[in-house]
């Protein structure tokens, strides 16, 4: 698979020693190409990151997380536009549970592209081909969510969407990380936010 992995961090510094910690070493066993991008906002280090992949394809890593072996072996298997892994959460450094690939909130069944108006599935370690995130305009400046962003509009760019779940993404669970943080209330207002901007009266 011809993929670059970008690792963005922004503010304190520490997240960029993180990522030479837990990210790099992670991705650098793969044996692919990695770009770190440190910024003033997440999403402005993820777009400098995207600047510099020559790549067909794109997989965005967070500092504090790791992708497990063979994980690009598994998504190049794939077909589709967006190729979604597993996720492992990890707390303490102990997995809370199997992997799985996520659901969205309220859903009882595999979800497919059709899903993702109501909500997301897609973790941000999906592979997508680099040209279709800067087709659509990259990443935005979200609170939470902003992955979710990104692949609704890669969706209504008329991208495929595929779960690869022998890929396995390793997502390290801290209380007060930045999607957990926030209240349910501000959560719900990033959700609707997001709604009317990529879907507005359609939704």
């Amino acid at each position: 698979m011809d993929v670059t992995v970008c690792i963005g961090t922004f503010g304190d510094e520490a997240w960029a020693d993180l990522a030479v910690e837990r990210a790099i070493p992670s991705v650098d066993t793969l044996g692919v190409p990695w770009v770190h991008h440190h910024g003033v906002t997440l999403h402005a280090a993820r777009n400098g990151a995207l600047t510099d992949v020559r790549t067909e394809w794109v997989i965005h890593l967070d500092a504090d997380d790791e992708l497990e072996a063979g994980y690009i072996d598994a998504l190049d298997q794939g077909s589709c536009d967006l190729r979604a892994p597993a996720v492992r959460y990890l707390q303490d450094g102990r997995a809370a549970r199997e992997p799985y690939v996520p659901r969205v909130a309220g859903h009882h069944h595999d979800c497919t592209a059709d899903c993702l108006p109501e909500g997301n599935w897609l973790v941000v370690g999906t592979a997508v081909r680099a040209d279709l995130v800067r087709q659509v305009g990259g990443w935005r400046d979200w609170a939470v969510y902003e992955d979710w962003d990104l692949w609704l509009r890669c969706w209504q760019a008329g991208a495929t969407v595929e779960a690869i779940p022998q890929a396995v993404y390793r997502a390290h669970v801290r209380a007060d990380s930045r999607n957990r943080a926030p209240s349910i209330r501000e959560k719900n207002q990033v959700h609707h936010a997001i709604v009317e901007a990529n879907l507005g009266a359609a939704a």
